[in-house]
């Protein structure tokens, strides 16, 4: 009878996986991009299908896109192996699986796919290395998936060296770094139109302090050396010539000024005839 019960036993605990297994809902492959769930655009679609066309044109990597309601009680994980291995998909192939009812998501990959790529590298782009956790929270799926299409193709030119030009794809995406762009390139010239100016203008305002510090003219500078020399040689004492000294005394009394004013026609406010 106890070998009647644990044969029972034995055969129930290796039924029941099967039989949990065998209720799990697997969507039918669509192509590149299978949305069962209803939540992507018609525009995402085709970008990520053009995508995974490219994708595996240039290099021997396979993308493929999966949207599901529900994980019908499997973790994202194991749905996403499952589904990997019920699409029969092959060793070059990658595979996110996206549960837009459970806000969860997960990467299922072939062997040479995870050694080209690195699977810690291909799972991290789901979380660090793009927003694409944070808008699949929000519901945000077009630009979730345009977010992650941008990172994953970043990741497979660094890893493979190929070149994949993404030019028309994901263009909510493009068209924001273009506008980031120009906006740069607006600003820069801005400011490069304001460094240009205030040059002219302090050029302006330069030659303007010159023409008034430096008004003289070169006889100008000339007449005022004289006009220095003449000081000089008038407050030198003269120790051979007194009666020289006592000469200029006579006058105005302020020889060296009125030679000034003289040269510079104001001797006239000293005459006194």
């Amino acid at each position: 009878m106890k070998k009647k019960i644990s044969f029972l036993c034995l055969l129930l605990a290796l039924i029941i996986p099967f039989t949990a297994l065998a209720g799990v809902r697997m969507p039918v492959q669509r192509g590149a991009v299978t949305d069962d769930a209803n939540v992507l655009g018609k525009q995402i679609t085709a970008d990520l299908t053009e995508y995974a066309k490219l994708l595996s044109e240039e290099t021997d990597v396979e993308l493929h896109v999966a949207f599901v309601h529900f994980l019908d009680g499997l973790d994202a994980q194991s749905y996403a192996a499952q589904l990997f291995e019920n699409w029969d998909l092959g060793k070059e192939a990658v595979l996110l699986l996206v549960a837009a009812g459970e806000d969860s998501f997960a990467t299922a990959m072939g062997q040479d796919a995870a050694e080209a790529l690195g699977k810690a590298n291909a799972e991290n782009l789901m979380y660090t290395s793009s927003g694409f956790s944070g808008l699949i929270r929000a519901q945000q799926y077009d630009a979730a998936m345009s977010d992650y299409a941008v990172a994953f193709n970043e990741l497979v030119e660094k890893q493979t060296g190929e070149t994949i030009r993404m030019s028309g794809l994901f263009g909510a995406q493009e068209s924001v770094s273009a506008n980031v762009q120009n906006y740069g390139s607006q600003l820069w010239l801005d400011m490069m139109d304001a460094i240009e100016d205030t040059g002219v203008h302090y050029q302006q305002r330069y030659e303007q302090h010159e023409q008034q510090d430096n008004g003289l003219t070169a006889g100008g500078w000339i007449v005022l050396l004289v006009l220095v020399w003449i000081v000089i040689r008038q407050s030198r004492p003269l120790k051979h010539a007194p009666h020289r000294r006592q000469r200029r005394r006579s006058g105005c009394g302020c020889s060296p000024l009125g030679w000034i004013l003289g040269l510079l026609g104001l001797g006239i406010l000293f005459d006194k005839d």
